[in-house]
């Protein structure tokens, strides 16, 4: 065999042997690559993100100092980004994350937009005046006062979201105003209740609902009970929203008067959106008008 048919064949094994390298080297790598990119998605999909625990947040942050949680009507809670997706809070923050396009929510829409800029002061001035002109005109046109502590066996973990459940009863407070009448009386105020609701097996945490209502209430059976004893019923309308959510039922209770303008009252309420026992006081503020007196 000559000398340079021997050159020939070691370059061609040469040659052969780094294209195997190479490929090997290129298979290693990308090995190393889908590896990393699994490791990183495990790390990302299981990063501690924050959730708001109000009845109206949706959405998981990346920071607790995000303004998406300025306006969180519960607690700050810490969880991982796996679990708040299988909650109610599937949704990342229109304002703390980036690259979500649409796919985002913003619980707090009237702090500015969800990508900077603007204001929301004006806003919130404007409600609070209207507010407190609703208020001021229920406590001139009332009578009563009233103020009651709630038990409710109802499920409110109606709004929390897949893989949820209540613990224990419900308990809360319920307050307004009553205008009175010869034999009935018109009540119109909210309640809070205050439910402890856990979450995919992970964690728990008390959450905040707020609930609207409207009661009529008549006597009955006045002319054969004592005088400071009442028994009474009517219908009831309450809504955990202005216009959505809207429960319909009824009220039968009982109230006796401790002092001239001092009552006592119990009660038990049924609708859609309740199921509760209320024990509280009615105070009479006021038996006529500023104008009539």
């Amino acid at each position: 065999m000559t000398l340079n048919k021997l050159k020939s064949i070691f370059t061609g094994l040469f040659i052969i042997s780094n294209i195997f390298i190479i490929n090997a080297q290129d298979l290693a790598l990308n090995e190393i690559d889908a590896h990393s990119e699994h490791v990183v998605s495990n790390i990302e999909i299981n990063q501690i993100v924050y959730v708001c625990s109000g009845q109206y947040a949706y959405a998981y942050h990346s920071n607790d100092k995000c303004p998406g949680l300025n306006n969180c009507g519960g607690k700050i809670l810490t969880t991982n980004e796996d679990a708040a997706l299988r909650s109610r809070w599937n949704k990342p923050c229109c304002r703390c994350w980036s690259n979500v396009k649409n796919n985002c929510k913003d619980d707090n829409p009237s702090y500015g937009n969800a990508y900077g800029g603007g204001s929301g002061s004006n806003d919130d001035v404007g409600g609070a005046v209207v507010l407190a002109m609703v208020a001021g005109s229920a406590f001139v046109l009332s009578n009563d006062l009233y103020l009651y502590r709630i038990n409710s066996f109802y499920d409110n973990n109606i709004n929390a979201g897949i893989n949820t459940s209540q613990i224990g009863n419900s308990t809360g407070w319920a307050f307004g105003f009553r205008k009175t009448f010869n034999k009935s009386a018109l009540e119109y105020g909210m309640s809070i209740f205050q439910t402890e609701i856990k979450y995919n097996n992970n964690f728990s945490n008390i959450s905040e609902i707020y609930k609207y209502n409207l009661n009529y209430v008549h006597n009955l059976f006045d002319s054969k009970l004592p005088e400071n004893l009442k028994v009474y019923m009517g219908p009831t309308i309450n809504s955990s929203d202005i216009l959505d959510n809207i429960g319909y039922g009824g009220i039968i209770g009982t109230n006796y008067k401790i002092f001239d303008r001092l009552k006592i009252d119990l009660r038990y309420e049924y609708s859609n959106q309740t199921n509760q026992i209320l024990l509280g006081l009615i105070f009479n503020y006021q038996k006529k008008y500023f104008w009539q007196k």
